[in-house]
């Protein structure tokens, strides 16, 4: 199978490499494409104002291409540029740190991901749910495990998958869970500073306020210790405001 690995953390990011080394040994083909820098919470932004370009690097798994914009950059320009042919599969990561709840709005990762399915080619997003001391066999022998179930998943009309696993070892992992996207939202999150020459700037950062409620959440498996596999869609339409909003006119 040929697969596109793209991400948003760049081209040295040990998570890319945990993939990428698992999907080879799984016997796949594949082809990375991914910022030449970190590029996280850069959300589904593309690059309009100046040229995209790429370059080849050299890793010890083998030889990656990067450029100079977004992981929605990346995958286009591997697509229609780069590669022979279309991939058939698209994955992006696997990121350090979680995916969960709100945070598909900012991801890099899952804007990788959904660039790939708005492409016609099944994608998937997977993230390692931790910061400290990343475990990142699991995450890798799970990303090979899934891409080979992916391709023949029949999936609804523009629907990707995004991919949580806890950061633990194989034997505290409970198992998967299929899941919804859970609510987690950031609280006082810019902070202003003083600096001795340049004076104020801003820093953010701020509180996590985890506000699912349901027990079926990406946010309740990774508290649990499941890996979250949730599908998500391109439309965000709230089709149960439709007729309030057509009374008003």
């Amino acid at each position: 199978m040929q697969i596109l690995l793209t991400n948003d953390d760049g081209v040295h990011a040990p998570g890319l490499h945990a993939a990428w080394r698992a999907l080879n040994a799984a016997g796949h083909n594949v082809f990375v494409c991914v910022p030449d820098r970190p590029r996280s919470a850069c959300s589904h932004s593309i690059t309009m104002h100046k040229p995209l370009r790429a370059n080849q690097v050299a890793t010890p798994d083998g030889i990656a291409h990067t450029c100079n914009g977004t992981p929605a950059d990346c995958v286009p320009l591997a697509f229609l540029q780069l590669m022979p042919a279309p991939p058939d599969l698209v994955i992006s990561g696997i990121n350090l740190g979680p995916n969960l709840g709100d945070d598909v709005h900012y991801s890099g990762t899952v804007a990788g991901a959904m660039e790939g399915m708005l492409n016609g080619v099944p994608s998937f997003g997977i993230s390692l749910a931790g910061f400290e001391n990343p475990q990142w066999e699991p995450a890798g022998k799970f990303c090979a495990e899934f891409a080979a179930k992916m391709v023949g998943l029949a999936l609804p009309r523009d629907t990707f998958v995004n991919v949580n696993v806890p950061n633990l070892s194989s034997t505290e992992i409970k198992g998967v869970r299929i899941t919804s996207q859970g609510s987690r939202r950031y609280k006082g999150d810019i902070v202003r500073y003083e600096a001795p020459i340049i004076g104020a700037y801003y820093w953010r950062g701020g509180e996590i306020i985890d506000r699912s409620e349901r027990d079926d959440t990406d946010i309740r498996a990774i508290q649990e210790n499941y890996i979250s596999v949730t599908p998500l869609h391109v439309d965000l339409t709230r089709y149960d405001a439709l007729v309030g909003l057509q009374q008003l006119f």
